[in-house]
Parts: structure tokens; C-alpha cells; sequence
């Protein structure tokens, strides 16, 4: 996304704020998160906090008082002013989705950083599913740093919507591989952990990690895989991996060197996204006529 810098004779930077329920693995306080060559990123305010419970009751009935849950506030600062004649407008037409999604990858990075320095296992990533409140604004500097802003616009989460509404759709398979999980009808292959792992360190733009950890999650899935061969495409996408196994030797080999072109970082992405529709089509081939127990 092209960067927006302010015009204005105070600068002014962009400011995502979201809330998240319970508490997260990140010490209250104000973060300077650095990218590339320690240019500095963002500035992150952690502010734990309270929030009610939310509930979604008939008007005729009432509420029962309840207990505040702890929660987190945090506020994610651009580090580069936005450019811009027109801030409310700027505030309008910015895609706040893609804003929230960089502020939690932000998030990550600082969550992975304090782990390590706590010498602790990696934290659990903030989702969007995790959001209870999100907003998109501009301030100034001193607004952002203090976890406030000039102007803001509401950005819709999940939690805006009833459960009824959450638990539809998409959200029904997964508690069909759930049940069938913790049923025994259906094993977890080794393969899934890993895979996740590797899109983890994507997202947290952690490359070398995981063009290391896609290695073995390869090779784990071209084993695991073999037995369900007759499942829904699985035959395809098995080709597919075995195919890749030579691109991802090479950046393996790079990241224990040191680091990752921008081309092989492109090609880890792509082996991931392969990785991921192998396993996929896997467990939806069982969904769709596979309930038996994989070939021996």
C-alpha cells in the first residue's frame, strides 16, 4: 500500500486502535517496533483495561449486572506522517481492513520480540477473531503516543455481530473437523501444526524461520498425505509438493546462510499456500465422501 504523508503544518500519522478481550502476553507501556535496517516502524501503546461482557438479549428482558472482564487496548502509530490535503477525506477512503491487518502484524512482531526476551514459548497471535473493538483515525504524535487521536471511524469486528450470526457459515466446518477430531474419526497429521507454524512466520514477516520450517512441513506432508491419495484431489496436490521439494531445499540452504532475496521470499509463500491447499483437500475430500480410514 503506497504510503500517505501529511501536508498539514502538524504532522499527522495513522492510528489503529483495537481492543482485545482477556489479557495478552505484552508488558503495559510505549514500543518503538523497527523494520528493515532498524527504521523505525510504529509506535505501540499496550493499555490493559476492562470491558463488560458483551451480550445480545431481547430488549424485554434485563440485563444482569455483571462483572468487568480484563481486556487489552492497543494503539498501533505509524512511525511515517500521512501526506494529505484533506485528512477527513483520507480517513474515508483508506481501507481500514488493510490498516487493522498491518497493525496486527505490528502486534506479532512485537509479541514474538518480548517472548524471546522473556525467554518464553511464542506467544499466541492476536487475530481478527480476537477483536472486540477496532478503529481507524489520525493524530498528531503526541495524540497517537497517548493512545488517542483528532478523528476516527469505527472498523467492524466480529464481535459487532450476534453469535447466532458469528457461529454461521464458514464456521460450521470447522466444528465438523472439530467433532470429528475429538471424535477419533479423523487424525491431526503432523503436517497441520507445521503448516501453521510456517504461516506464522509469514505474517510475522519472520522469512528465514519459515523457509526452515516449511522444509520439513513439506517433507512431513508428501509422507502423511500418501495414504489419502484417493481422497478429492489429493493425488494433484501431492505432485504439486513433490514438485517444489527443490525450490525449497534452496531457500532452506539460504536462510541457514543468513537471509532471503525477495524472490525466494515470494517462493516460500507460494510452497506455504500449496502446503495449506494439500491439507485442505485432504480433509474436505473426507468431508465430501471419505469416512473411512486412509489406505494401508
Amino acid at each position: 500500500m503506497p504510503r500517505v504523508e501529511s501536508r498539514t503544518a502538524v504532522p499527522l500519522f495513522r492510528i489503529v486502535q483495537v481492543e482485545i478481550a482477556g489479557e495478552i502476553d505484552l508488558p503495559s507501556g510505549r514500543w518503538t517496533v523497527r523494520g528493515h535496517a532498524n527504521r523505525p516502524r510504529a509506535v505501540v501503546v499496550v493499555e490493559a483495561t476492562e470491558r463488560p461482557p458483551r451480550r445480545f438479549r431481547r430488549k424485554r428482558r434485563k440485563l444482569a449486572a455483571a462483572t468487568a472482564v480484563p481486556a487489552a487496548r492497543v494503539t498501533v502509530v505509524d512511525a511515517d506522517p500521512i501526506v494529505t490535503d484533506d485528512p477527513d477525506r483520507w480517513l474515508a477512503e483508506h481501507d481500514a481492513d488493510e490498516a487493522v491487518d498491518q497493525a496486527l502484524a505490528t502486534i506479532d512482531r512485537l509479541s514474538h520480540v518480548n517472548a524471546i526476551a522473556a525467554d518464553e514459548p511464542r506467544p499466541r497471535p492476536v487475530r481478527w477473531r480476537d477483536l472486540t473493538r477496532a478503529l481507524l483515525a489520525y493524530g498528531t504524535g503526541y495524540e497517537g503516543a497517548d493512545g488517542s487521536w483528532s478523528t476516527h471511524r469505527a472498523v467492524s469486528v466480529a464481535a459487532d455481530q450476534p453469535r447466532r450470526v458469528r457461529r454461521s457459515g464458514r464456521g460450521l466446518g470447522n466444528e465438523e473437523r472439530l467433532a470429528d477430531l475429538l471424535s477419533g474419526r479423523d487424525p491431526v497429521l503432523a503436517a497441520e501444526p507445521l503448516s501453521l507454524r510456517v504461516q506464522h512466520d509469514l505474517e510475522a514477516e519472520h522469512f528465514r524461520e519459515a523457509a526452515l520450517q516449511l522444509r520439513i512441513a513439506v517433507e512431513v506432508a508428501i509422507a502423511e498425505l500418501e495414504p489419502w491419495r484417493d481422497a478429492l484431489h489429493v493425488d494433484s496436490a501431492l505432485d504439486e509438493l513433490r514438485g517444489a521439494r527443490g525450490a525449497v531445499a534452496e531457500t532452506a540452504t539460504a536462510a541457514v546462510r543468513g537471509g532471503l532475496s525477495d524472490e525466494q521470499v515470494e517462493t516460500v509463500r507460494a510452497v506455504a499456500t500449496t502446503l495449506q491447499n494439500a491439507l485442505l483437500r485432504r480433509s474436505r475430500g473426507r468431508r465430501i465422501g471419505e469416512r473411512t480410514s486412509p489406505a494401508r
